[in-house]
């Protein structure tokens, strides 16, 4: 069987959140890669089914790179799933798939992937 490996990308300055999210990623039988910035995510190399894209990053945050994405493949962010540390996060990029607060719930985090993955 030649079944194709879902794919993940993982955006976010915080090497323990980073590997956090990969491991789960992985129990799922994904494939991630993984970025520390936002400004090496700017042109994607992959059709990925889901990217994980944390808010605040030092050089190019995701609120910026969720605008860029908008006005140059705007339809990347129906597989985004938002992190941010905020509780009351007043992000308007409406059109990501979710929005999920840190630090993350393990379960809701594991059923909004799967959920977005098969979208």
């Amino acid at each position: 069987m030649n079944a194709k490996k879902r794919l993940a990308l993982v955006i976010d300055d915080d090497e323990e959140m980073r590997e956090l999210i990969s491991v789960l990623l992985e129990s799922l039988d994904f494939e991630v890669d993984m970025v520390t910035d936002g400004i090496h995510a700017i042109e994607l190399t992959k059709d990925y089914d889901v990217i994980v894209l944390d808010m605040k990053m030092p050089v190019f945050d995701g609120a910026r790179l969720a605008d860029y994405w908008r006005l140059t493949v705007p339809d990347v962010l129906r597989r985004v799933i938002v992190l941010s540390g905020y509780s009351r996060t007043t992000t308007p990029h409406a059109e990501a798939y979710a929005v999920l607060s840190k630090p993350i719930n393990h379960y809701e985090f594991i059923k909004i992937v799967e959920e977005c993955a098969n979208q």
